[in-house]
């Protein structure tokens, strides 16, 4: 019955985003194309809002409705979907899924969490921390779906209704961290490669950008969610519980997976000295879009 109520809720509002932008179509006035152009603006926001339909549906949508209402040729419509930027994230998902698929990512906040040696406050920082630093060399999307559940699994231990405050500060921080630290490089958010692919900035430049603004929002945003939430950071961890195989040694696999991430991470920051060097290897003026070339060699790379 529930099932049933949340599919005819979700098909009212689609119902009511479609009769919307109709009327918005018909009775704006503006020349009808201006009116084609703001009616899909409009039916694309409320279907992105309210997610009556999954996001990545409605996102291939937009270039099939822009061609059926005229307002682009079939060609320029799809021509992004294989621009530069999309294979740079295309790397970036790749390698996080090689860091989940080889059980990296667990390994990684064990290891880190250790460090803590039972203190909390130490624990949670430690955390924030590898999520920001992740953050730089893969989405920052994929990275708060890594380790958001890890810090839920810190918490598992504390009763929720005592400890709301702390639930939320480490939640909101790791997610906060993610974005945050999404900042520092190209890879680690959308926009970022969105605007460098306009203003023709590269991976190492956008460094001297991006990593000064990650120092001082990171420290800044932790202060803020501390005094919002005031959480309890007295708490003893006497160990960090995971998986019965987090003290095995690496794999050949996991350490395969290692070595691309870290040669991956070295080719983007030193990507504009790099680039010379294989474009005289192979008789070339200059490699366009090295940074896109370099993801899809490491996706290549983790999927052999």
């Amino acid at each position: 019955m529930k099932t049933e109520f949340i599919t005819a809720k979700r098909a009212l509002i689609l119902l009511v985003a479609v009769l919307f932008s109709g009327a918005l179509l018909l009775w704006l006035p503006y020349e009808a194309k201006t009116n084609k152009g703001l009616a899909l603006l409009v039916l694309v926001a409320i279907l992105w809002l309210t997610e009556v339909i999954p996001i990545t549906i409605t996102a291939i949508a937009v270039p099939i409705l822009s061609i059926i209402l005229g307002l682009v040729e079939t060609k320029p419509a799809l021509q992004h979907f294989a621009n530069p930027t999309i294979f740079l994230f295309f790397g970036g998902f790749a390698l996080a899924a090689s860091l989940s698929v080889n059980k990296l990512d667990k390994y990684i906040a064990h290891k880190v969490l250790s460090l803590a040696r039972g203190n909390f406050l130490v624990a949670i920082l430690l955390l924030f921390l590898v999520t920001a630093g992740l953050s730089m060399g893969i989405s920052n999307t994929a990275t708060a779906a890594m380790m958001i559940p890890l810090g839920i699994g810190l918490l598992k231990g504390l009763p929720y209704e005592e400890n709301k405050g702390s639930y939320w500060f480490v939640i909101l921080g790791i997610t906060y961290s993610a974005s945050i630290g999404g900042m520092g490089t190209l890879v680690g958010s959308p926009p970022n490669a969105i605007v460098s692919s306009n203003l023709g900035v590269t991976f190492q430049e956008w460094l001297w950008y991006g990593m000064p603004v990650v120092a001082g929002l990171l420290p800044l945003t932790i202060l803020t969610l501390y005094f919002l939430f005031r959480p309890n950071l007295k708490v003893s961890m006497d160990k960090v519980k995971g998986d019965d195989n987090k003290n095995e040694p690496l794999n050949r696999k996991q350490w395969g997976a290692i070595i691309i991430f870290a040669l991956t991470a070295l080719f983007w920051i030193f990507s504009t000295q790099m680039n010379p060097i294989f474009s005289n290897l192979f008789g070339l003026e200059k490699i366009g879009d090295f940074d896109s070339v370099i993801a899809l060699t490491a996706a290549i790379l983790v999927c052999t």
